[in-house]
């Protein structure tokens, strides 16, 4: 059998959408799509994401850093409601040289109460442009994560539990 055209609509392209401010996660606008963490006020404004309740869908949230900013206010992605949690783990690069200018790696896994991720441009994340997240809706209640940060300073989790 051969094709005899190319379809042409119904674009498999995920694109990108551009996040400069706090906003809610939907998955309308935002499930299956590069979320660009581009505030250049979050330096002086922390920048909050509530993500849409966990339920099973199998949606995919990929949060990925592009502006870098001394970020004293961080980027927080947080669950929708103190049900949710988040479990995984993410790799780190710190800025501790161990062999021929190499860095260290951190490995943090999320607590069984982990509901926030902070990102504050030196500790706990996004350092650099590329950093990224992906957040997984995988059960009623239940966040999968997944990521590759770079760390600065005293290295610390980016896992809390700040969602009462």
């Amino acid at each position: 059998l051969g094709v005899t055209g190319v379809l042409t609509t119904n674009s498999v392209t995920k694109g990108l959408v551009s996040i400069t401010a706090t906003d809610a996660i939907t998955v309308a606008e935002h499930a299956g799509r590069t979320l660009v963490l581009n505030a250049a006020d979050a330096d002086t404004t922390a920048v909050t994401l509530t993500l849409p309740a966990a339920t099973g869908t199998g949606n995919v949230y990929h949060f990925i850093v592009g502006v870098v900013s001394a970020m004293t206010a961080a980027y927080k992605i947080q669950v929708a409601d103190g049900t949710d949690t988040i479990d995984g783990w993410i790799v780190a690069a710190n800025d501790v040289a161990n062999h021929a200018s190499n860095n260290s790696i951190n490995i943090w896994k999320a607590a069984s109460d982990s509901d926030t991720i902070t990102l504050d441009g030196t500790t706990t994340g996004g350092v650099t442009i590329g950093d990224w997240i992906c957040l997984t809706d995988i059960a009623t209640n239940q966040w999968a994560i997944d990521g590759k940060l770079n760390q600065s300073g005293t290295e610390a989790t980016p896992f809390s539990a700040a969602v009462s």
